[in-house]
């Protein structure tokens, strides 16, 4: 079949939009699945609490079962994103408020020599994340984990709005 010349402009409209309504809706479901296989995974990962981490800059490792007793909050974060650093920021206020509170700052999608000797969050334990960011299929970053004092996940957060690392965390503080 052929189209008359007049007919191929409003067919070629009628496919590109059409094409645009097949790509968002892609886009959508593909962020969704993300989404539903990190909380799966979340669920399921039965060495979630007890993989090791490296300590930046020192030898020893540590895990969030070594922290039990304690809430414990692991931040996924990068050096170079300004919304990973507002997250930080919001828990240090939290951690300030909250002296039980510990924190994990496991770097991903960066170089440990990207990490400032002098780190700007004194009291928080910075880490290699890479390996436990990519087993839990986190789908972004800054991303969270809020541990209870059995090491039990209570919330966990993908991306950065305002108040998501202070006001959302601080109705789980006792």
């Amino acid at each position: 079949m052929r189209l008359k010349q007049e007919q191929f402009v409003p067919f070629m409209i009628a496919v590109g939009f059409l094409t645009m309504i097949i790509i968002v809706w892609s886009s959508f479901s593909f962020t969704n699945k993300q989404y539903r296989v990190f909380e799966e995974n979340l669920v399921e990962a039965d060495s979630l609490t007890t993989m090791n981490m490296r300590i930046v800059g020192a030898g020893d490792s540590v895990g969030v079962e070594d922290l039990k007793g304690q809430k414990t909050i692991l931040v996924f974060w990068a050096s170079w994103s300004d919304k990973s650093r507002s997250m930080l920021d919001e828990i240090e206020i939290l951690q300030n408020e909250y002296d039980s509170l510990k924190v994990i700052a496991a770097l991903v999608k960066d170089a440990e020599e990207s990490l400032a000797q002098n780190k700007e969050y004194p009291n928080f334990v910075y880490t290699d994340g890479i390996k436990l960011f990519n087993y839990l299929k986190v789908p972004g970053f800054p991303s969270y984990i809020l541990f209870d004092e059995n090491s039990n996940v209570l919330k966990s957060n993908i991306g950065y709005e305002k108040g998501i690392g202070y006001d959302s965390l601080k109705v789980f503080m006792p």
